[in-house]
C-alpha cells in the first residue's frame, strides 16, 4: 500500500470519510477538516507511522498529496 492509500485509510478511520471519495490534490477544507481536525490527523500520522511531524506542517500542508510527500521524506530520513 502506498503512502497516499495508507493516509486515505487513516482519514477514513479517524473522520469517517470514504477513501474512494478523497482526491489527493484537494485541500483538506474540502472534506471539512479544519485546523483542529488537521492537528488530530497529524497526531494520528505520528502514531501510525512512528515519525515526528514538524509543527510547521499544520499550517503549510494543505492536501493529502502534500502530507504523503512530507511523510515519505520523514520516513526516508529516519531510515537513513
Amino acid at each position: 500500500m502506498d503512502t497516499i492509500e495508507a493516509l486515505k485509510q487513516l482519514i477514513h478511520s479517524q473522520f469517517d470519510i470514504e477513501p474512494a471519495g478523497i482526491d489527493p490534490d484537494a485541500p483538506f477544507a474540502q472534506y471539512n477538516l479544519d485546523s483542529l481536525t488537521v492537528a488530530e490527523l497529524m497526531f494520528a500520522v505520528e502514531d501510525q507511522f512512528h515519525v515526528q511531524v514538524p509543527d510547521t506542517a499544520m499550517s503549510t500542508i494543505t492536501s493529502l498529496r502534500g502530507l504523503a510527500s512530507m511523510l515519505d521524506e520523514l520516513r526516508a530520513a529516519k531510515a537513513a
